[in-house]
């Protein structure tokens, strides 16, 4: 009789594919992902891949051969493009933060300060706020946006309060002044009237306050009057002025 050998291998077809990396940042393939239609005379036993599983390092394409086995072990292979793409954005996690105005009325901070933890299924992220400076005319509480963005461009936001202070004193700078009674007997003077250049970081309305503001004959000559300078973050500062009183009704 004859004995009928089978010498014809089998012809592996490839297609390629795009697959998605999971939460894990991994994601996992079968040889049937890859096959395009390969065939052969008397059927194919087996197909095998030499890389079967990727990460974030493999982000792009990867060249994967598929091996086609029939019956009697003869093969054929083909190499196929695996796309790996990361479609999921990071997990942006915001924190609230309080900065300080400093001595010009300034203040900065970096898109990290207000990062509380942001995370992605592959590790590399970057950051960025929509708002990293503030001056005077943000004290109090202001909303600022953090941008996390992933290696693939994938993004997500979180909003941070950042709460801007002014604790810095004024600079009270007092002045000595004249006073002289009135044809009452009496006199008096302003917190303001005492001023004499007073200064603050926040260049907003100052508002100025003596601890003596009326007199009468009984205060004829010299007396020692407080000022306080208030600024518009509540901060304060004081000096003294020698304010003489001036009876010059005859």
């Amino acid at each position: 009789g004859f004995v009928v050998e089978d010498i014809t291998p089998p012809v592996a077809n490839c297609q390629n594919i795009t697959v998605y990396l999971d939460g894990t940042g991994n994601v996992s393939i079968v040889a049937a992902d890859v096959d395009g239609g390969s065939t052969d005379n008397v059927g194919i036993t087996s197909m095998t891949i030499n890389n079967s599983d990727y990460n974030c390092s493999d982000i792009g394409v990867n060249v994967t051969t598929l091996t086609v086995t029939d019956a009697v072990g003869l093969n054929d292979q083909c190499n196929a493009a695996v796309i790996v793409e990361d479609t999921i954005s990071p997990t942006a996690v915001c924190q609230n933060i309080t900065v300080y105005l400093d001595g010009t009325g300034n203040t900065t901070w970096t898109a990290a300060d207000l990062d509380g933890g942001s995370s992605d299924n592959c590790t590399t992220i970057s950051l960025s706020a929509d708002m990293t400076s503030a001056t005077c005319a943000n004290v109090g509480t202001n909303n600022v946006t953090l941008t996390v963005t992933d290696g693939s461009g994938n993004t997500n936001n979180c909003t941070s309060t950042v709460t801007v202070m002014d604790t810095i004193s004024p600079t009270a700078v007092c002045q000595n002044l004249p006073v002289f009674l009135d044809g009452t007997g009496n006199a008096t003077i302003t917190g303001s009237d005492l001023d004499n250049g007073s200064s603050d970081n926040c260049s907003g309305a100052l508002t100025y306050s003596a601890d003596i503001t009326a007199f009468t004959c009984a205060n004829t000559g010299a007396n020692t009057v407080t000022l306080t300078v208030t600024d518009l973050g509540g901060n304060t500062s004081n000096c003294t002025s020698n304010v003489t009183v001036m009876d010059t009704v005859s």
